[in-house]
């Protein structure tokens, strides 16, 4: 019996140290790197995929839009002002953008208003919730496969 509590002790702790946390000013500001991992995305989206031609359709990209990404950085710096900055470098040319994010009233970070005045590129966050589990900033939108989230740089 209590080998059985003691077990089941650890396993509460666990878990609520792996859910998200309250996202705090301190918490953000700095520089954040955009990780993406699109082969493992890729991959689910195969698995679910309704045909076999589809399947092997999406496995034949996947290595090649992988590539590409390796070539891709985009950095995210949260200034304490709540304004944003958003850098992409993206083989060998480097584009800038602006944004404003804040922190909602269910604690998780929000971030919108990116200045799309340039034609280059444009990100779109989607008013996402992001949410700080174990030191990342994962987007609510990719929290059970976190194939999608931010780790901080500096």
């Amino acid at each position: 019996m209590k080998r059985t509590i003691v077990l089941f002790v650890a396993v509460l702790c666990l878990s609520v140290v792996a859910q998200a946390q309250k996202v705090k000013e301190k918490d953000i500001i700095g520089t954040w790197k955009l990780v993406i991992d699109i082969e493992e995305e890729m991959e689910e989206e195969a698995e679910d995929a309704d045909t076999m031609l589809e399947e092997v359709f999406i496995k034949a990209i996947s290595g090649f839009v992988g590539g590409i990404m390796e070539d891709i950085e985009i950095y995210f710096e949260f200034k304490p002002d709540n304004d944003l900055k958003i850098t992409v470098n993206a083989y060998d040319e480097v584009e800038t953008e602006t944004g404003s994010w804040y922190i909602n009233k269910r604690g998780y970070l929000v971030i919108e208003d990116i200045d799309d005045d340039n034609d280059d590129f444009s990100i779109s966050t989607d008013d996402d919730e992001w949410k700080l589990i174990d030191g990342l900033l994962i987007s609510d939108e990719h929290e059970e496969d976190r194939n999608v989230y931010m780790t901080k740089v500096d």
